[in-house]
């Protein structure tokens, strides 16, 4: 029988808030041990207005530690959530600082990856920044680190 996807892979809810326009952290997560690390966020419908804010990935010798942004990969969907296309997901681009188009993720999906390799010696964590510049609204991420060996067990990454 084949393992279930939550055995093989670390699930971790690291961010919901109900109000972005103030920036907000996500919770930390631990790298050591894990190959790469993906972010999944969903931008709520009342996500609007002219401003969007800048996401900012950045590695730290320890938890809430932001000592240096990484250029990251990212690819969204293609439509909102439920409509055609939703699952239908952008080619690969890269960035170290994303300015989310609002009209253009407004329930829709972003996937945010990083490749352990690309974290600095000494620098275990990994903290999701979202900048002050967003206009209000929700935001939900949830984090799936692909550890090094199978089953990620019951110990927290997010200390």
């Amino acid at each position: 029988m084949k393992q279930m996807f939550s055995m093989e892979k670390k699930i971790i809810p690291i961010l919901s808030s109900a109000n972005i326009n103030a920036g907000v952290d996500c919770d930390s997560v631990d790298m050591q041990g894990v190959k790469s690390a993906t972010f999944l966020c969903v931008f709520g419908p009342s996500y609007a207005g002219a401003a969007g804010a800048i996401l900012k990935l950045y590695e730290g010798a320890s938890h809430g530690t932001k000592t240096t942004a990484k250029t990251f990969n990212y690819r969204y969907g293609g439509a909102a959530i439920k409509a055609a296309n939703a699952d239908v997901l952008t080619s690969v681009a890269t960035s170290a600082a994303l300015q989310i188009a609002t009209a253009t993720l407004v329930s829709c999906i972003l996937v945010i990856e990083l490749n352990a390799d690309q974290i600095t010696d000494g620098c275990r964590y990994l903290t999701l920044e979202v900048g002050a510049e967003a206009d209000a609204g929700e935001l939900a991420v949830i984090a799936i680190l692909d550890p090094m060996f199978a089953d990620p067990g019951p110990d927290s990454v997010i200390g």
